[in-house]
């Protein structure tokens, strides 16, 4: 069976969707099987740290996105005799040359259009909607995905199955306090800082984010710093980082880094002292695992799907009351006993999630659709 693949979440920096991927891509070669991938892009990407004879990639050239999705990569698959199309982020071409697996990660912009820039509103609620209705079988992150998914779109609950995300094994606990004192020298951080990650968007509660950190820290009489990491989504309205820090009196305590190394990323899950997830609508909230995979007590928020990803290995708040995310953040900061129990619970939560799992529940549904 060839499975051709969108692939272009791959080129540039990689996160998100990309990291999704390649976890998913890795573990996929991996099982046994005839089936061979094909991943489509529109450029040469950074080589993956993985290869196999059962994978190849394949370079289509540069097209504007429509063109390229709707016409390039279609033609291509009938070219190669593609017998399923799986696009891991939502889209599918509107010329449907061979059955099709879409992953929907969640529904936000169905659920809330007013977090999103109105050019996109129509590309999500228009064009995806009459390409992802044709798909054979929808794959979701979470319950809360799905429920949504069926809800809300009006999809036959049968055709929408569940495969959880996972945290990369690379994220792991580093007691290396060498390492950990380097990474915040590095980005100019004191120890017991707080940190949050993810692409900036309205969802991502940041403005409530810091007028709560700036509460508690006056209730502690501390100095916390808090250090955001995320590229701004293109697709959102404006979050006002910088203007809520000055009025909440933060200035110069919030950090913002658009992008670092997987490395460095490992390293400030591990050098923080909290780990902070305020958002208001949550697919998975791969961070929360990744975090919890280092060791890092998590404080978030508790709505959507992230009470069902973290389970009772975290600190909830109400996201949209600041005083009581004050209030939790407060607790975890002056409670040492408290954190260590959240970093050793969020380990066993984190280890109950796996990509290889992920991985045969995916193929599985390939095999499905193709008998």
């Amino acid at each position: 069976m060839k499975i051709g693949v969108e692939g272009r979440t791959l080129q540039g920096e990689r996160y998100g969707v990309a990291r999704y991927l390649v976890n998913l891509l890795r573990n996929l070669v991996e099982l046994e099987g005839e089936e061979e991938y094909i991943v489509y892009l529109s450029q040469p990407i950074v080589p993956l740290d993985f290869s196999s004879p059962r994978m190849r990639l394949e370079v289509l050239g540069r097209a504007p996105g429509l063109t390229w999705r709707h016409l390039r990569l279609p033609m291509a698959m009938h070219r190669a005799g593609v017998d399923l199309h799986f696009s891991p982020s939502y889209f599918l071409p509107l010329v449907k040359v061979c059955p099709s697996v879409a992953v929907v990660h969640d529904i936000t912009f169905k659920v809330h259009p007013e977090w999103f820039a109105q050019d996109r509103r129509f590309r999500f609620d228009r064009l995806f909607w009459r390409e992802v209705k044709r798909a054979e079988r929808i794959v979701t992150v979470s319950e809360h995905s799905k429920a949504d998914i069926v809800r809300i779109l009006g999809v036959e609950a049968s055709r929408v199955t569940v495969i959880p995300e996972a945290a990369d094994p690379f994220f792991r606990p580093v007691r290396d306090e060498e390492r950990l004192a380097g990474v915040r020298e590095k980005y100019g951080l004191e120890p017991g800082f707080l940190f949050t990650a993810g692409a900036i968007h309205t969802r991502r509660n940041l403005e409530r984010l810091i007028e709560a950190v700036s509460r508690a820290s006056r209730d502690l009489g501390e100095e916390t710093e808090l250090l955001i990491l995320g590229t701004t989504a293109p697709f959102t309205p404006p979050v006002d980082i910088w203007g809520t820090a000055r009025r909440c009196g933060m200035e110069g305590r919030v950090k913002h880094i658009e992008y670092v190394s997987e490395e460095d990323l490992l390293l400030l899950y591990n050098a923080c002292g909290i780990f902070v997830y305020p958002s208001l609508y949550e697919g998975f909230g791969l961070p929360v695992i990744e975090a919890m995979a280092c060791g890092t007590p998590v404080v978030c928020s508790n709505v959507t799907s992230l009470p069902e990803v973290a389970g009772d290995a975290a600190l909830y708040f109400d996201p949209l009351s600041v005083e009581e995310m004050a209030d939790a953040v407060a607790r975890a900061m002056e409670d040492g006993g408290l954190r260590e129990e959240l970093g050793r619970a969020g380990m066993s939560r984190a280890a109950t999630f796996s990509w290889s799992r992920a991985a045969a529940e995916t193929l599985r549904v390939f095999r499905e659709i193709i008998a």
